[in-house]
C-alpha cells in the first residue's frame, strides 16, 4: 500500500503531472524541463526528488548530467490515468509538448542554464516522442 500512496502523491500536482507527461517517451534532464516549465532548476528539482521517492522516475547519468524518465514499472499505470483524459486535449499539456520539441532541438548546442553554464551532450533521440522507449498501448 506505501508504494500506491507514494506514486498517487507524486502524481497528486499539477507541475509533477507536467512533468511526467514530458519524460513519457523521451528522458529529459533538469535544465530542460526548467526551461519548458519556465520554473527554476530548484523548484524542478524539488518535483522530481518527490517523483523519485515514490519511484514514479528513473535517471541515467551521463556525464555531469542527469536525465530523468518515467519507470518502465509506473507506465501501465501513467497510461491508464492518461486513458480517463484521453478524448479531451489539455491546451498545457499541448504547450508543453510543443516547447519541449523545441528545446530539445537544441540538445547539445545550447547551455543549459545552472552555474556550470554547460552544454548537454547529445542523446540519440532529439524529439519527444522518438525517445529510448517503445510507444505503449493505452
Amino acid at each position: 500500500m506505501e508504494r500506491s500512496i507514494a506514486v498517487a502523491h507524486a502524481l497528486a500536482d499539477e507541475t509533477r503531472w507536467r512533468i511526467a507527461a514530458l519524460m513519457t517517451d523521451e528522458a529529459l534532464c533538469v535544465c530542460e524541463l526548467a526551461d519548458v516549465l519556465e520554473m527554476a532548476q530548484s523548484t524542478v528539482s524539488s518535483h522530481l526528488q518527490v517523483m523519485r521517492k515514490g519511484g514514479l522516475v528513473t535517471v541515467e547519468k551521463e556525464d555531469k548530467w542527469a536525465y530523468y524518465q518515467l519507470s518502465e514499472e509506473v507506465l501501465p499505470v501513467w497510461n491508464a490515468l492518461r486513458a480517463l483524459e484521453a478524448e479531451k486535449a489539455d491546451k498545457t499539456l499541448d504547450r508543453d509538448r510543443k516547447k519541449a520539441i523545441a528545446r530539445l532541438a537544441l540538445r547539445g548546442r545550447s547551455e543549459c542554464k545552472g552555474p556550470r553554464r554547460s552544454i548537454p551532450p547529445l542523446r540519440t533521440a532529439p524529439q519527444l516522442g522518438t525517445g529510448m522507449r517503445k510507444a505503449q498501448p493505452a
